[in-house]
């Protein structure tokens, strides 16, 4: 395989995350609107155990992932 030079980003800030989310969302959404996630998983009681039912968290707004970006780290 052929290298360009490119390092695999390994740290990344809140605000990159969120803006890759973003990204990866509207890249989605051109293909299916709908919710783009696995149907189950291997961490499927993992999963629904830490989130109430569900296997993520239920989609929040900018602004809440933005308020909270400092009780993550």
């Amino acid at each position: 395989m052929e290298s360009h030079g490119k390092k695999f980003k390994r740290e990344w800030t809140w605000e990159e995350w969120l803006a890759s989310r973003a990204a990866t969302r509207a890249i989605t959404d051109k293909i299916s609107p709908a919710p783009c996630r696995r149907a189950e998983s291997s961490s499927d009681k993992r999963l629904r155990a830490a989130f109430d039912g569900e296997r993520a968290p239920k989609p929040t707004s900018k602004d809440t992932l933005l308020a909270t970006k400092d009780e993550v780290k």
